[in-house]
């Protein structure tokens, strides 16, 4: 939820094969904001009804969290023939 303070780069999920694992991308800036952001997400309403769904459905059985840097400039266009 970018309002609250992180700068979400995207949800990926798989659609071929029989992978089980997601991910969610943001960009946030250190550990401190990090968990700033999840706090604020403990106590808004919308963040509560996800969380509250997600377990509910069990989306999420499993839930790691990695950081990492990010250690590439930009990437060129894509190019479609």
């Amino acid at each position: 939820m970018p309002r609250l303070g992180a700068d979400l780069i995207g949800y990926y999920a798989p659609y071929e094969g029989y992978v089980t694992t997601a991910y969610a991308l943001y960009n946030i800036e250190n550990l401190t904001a990090y968990e700033t952001y999840r706090a604020r997400l403990r106590e808004d309403p919308e963040g509560r009804a996800n969380t509250e769904l997600l377990q509910r459905e069990r989306f999420i059985v499993k839930e790691d969290r990695i950081f990492l840097r990010h250690a590439s400039g930009p990437h060129a266009a894509l190019v479609r023939p």
